[in-house]
């Protein structure tokens, strides 16, 4: 029988990717290789503090607290999940980065590529691990995707087209929030949802070295702010990118939080020489493929639909009953991500969404907002030659 290890957990932000973060690390040890870690969640940080007795009582957390203070000061925190608005990041990631704890932070990492690179650099006096929460990556049909793409099954890559629709800002009478401030969140969908995006295209087809073109659009330029006051939006609500990869490739993103009865579609849709494959996040366990089988009959060789199963990434993981097509949603996603976080910390497992990747993010975000401006090509910060693709 392996000896436990307890890692106690202190989570930043008790809103609803706090809370993600608490049902992942509750979930952890459904992994054979985790099997031997004990995970508690000691602290719910918020400022809101009744909101984090909430979720201290609905995740079995021993203490609350208005102050991040308690769990970067706490020498029984091993683990510290900070998820906090964008404005945030800047004045608290510092310290958390450099208390020499392990953080598991949501993205984005700042407002820009510069706030980035200055939270970024606050780590370098640390040995911790530390994992930027790009969680779509963690869904079985998205790394089954990126793994199809990887081995070469679909050929020489030509496009990949990406979109991230959602329809929480389509309501006008919605009340504004710092989502829609470009003091307090940067870019509106281009961060907000974008960044996922961003990273998904990334994933699966290389990294982003120039915004070819990028178009930003408000629609609702007023929302009601309390009082019968009015507040002004003046971020992007919708986003329309073209982009160039390292190999070569030619991408399209597209993102909107205004996308009228489109909930929450993550998509990426990859063509090369021999096939495309395509995963939507609404239909989350099924990955769409088409090869250029020349040993299956022409009339038969069409696009397939492939059920996620314990073949896939992550599945056997993270699923309650790991059998094909009993399927998993995103809170698995959650879990996954925070089983790789685990396995950093206890086994020295490699990262793929660390520090470097958060803030090549910001840059593209940073690229697309120049390009936006100047109506003309912008290179990534650090794409070198590569921004010539």
């Amino acid at each position: 029988m392996k000896a436990q290890r307890t890692l106690r957990v202190a989570i930043v932000g008790a809103g609803a990717a706090g809370q993600a973060h608490a049902f992942g690390y509750r979930n952890a040890s459904m992994a054979r290789d985790l099997a031997g870690t004990k995970v508690e969640l000691v602290t719910v940080v918020d400022e809101n503090v009744s909101l984090a007795e909430q979720v201290a009582a609905r995740y079995s957390a021993a203490k609350v607290s208005g102050d991040y203070h308690a769990a970067i000061e706490d020498p029984a925190i091993d683990i510290v999940s900070v998820a906090l608005p964008n404005q945030l990041h800047r004045a608290i990631l510092p310290e958390v980065l450099s208390s020499g704890k392990h953080v598991l932070a949501e993205k984005p990492l700042g407002r820009s590529g510069a706030e980035a690179e200055e939270i970024a650099r606050a780590a370098s006096r640390s040995d911790a691990v530390v994992v930027i929460g790009f969680s779509f990556r963690r869904l079985p049909a998205f790394a089954a995707l990126a793994q199809l793409v990887g081995e070469g099954h679909l050929g020489e890559l030509f496009t990949v087209e990406g979109w991230y629709f959602a329809d929480y800002g389509a309501d006008p009478s919605a009340p504004i929030s710092w989502r829609y401030s470009k003091e307090a969140a940067g870019a509106g969908a281009l961060i907000d949802i974008g960044s996922h995006l961003i990273d998904a295209v990334s994933y699966v087809g290389g990294p982003i070295s120039v915004i070819h073109s990028c178009l930003l659009k408000t629609v609702i330029e007023e929302r009601p702010a309390g009082g019968g006051q009015v507040g002004h939006v003046d971020n992007d609500d919708i986003v329309l990118l073209t982009a160039g990869l390292g190999a070569g490739v030619t991408a399209q993103l597209r993102a909107s939080r205004v996308a009228t009865g489109t909930p929450n579609s993550l998509g990426v849709e990859v063509r090369g020489s021999k096939g495309f494959a395509r995963v939507d996040s609404i239909t989350n366990n099924e990955l769409v493929v088409f090869s250029d089988d020349t040993g299956v009959a022409s009339w038969l060789n069409g696009p397939r639909h492939v059920v996620m199963g314990p073949r896939h990434p992550y599945f056997s993981d993270v699923a309650p009953m790991p059998g094909a097509g009993v399927g998993t949603g995103y809170g698995e996603a959650f879990v996954a991500e925070v089983q790789t976080f685990l396995r950093a910390v206890i086994q020295g497992a490699p990262i793929d969404t660390g520090l470097p990747e958060a803030c090549r993010v910001m840059h593209v975000v940073d690229a697309a907002l120049q390009s936006a401006a100047s109506r003309a090509p912008s290179t990534v910060w650090g794409a070198g030659a590569e921004g010539a693709s």
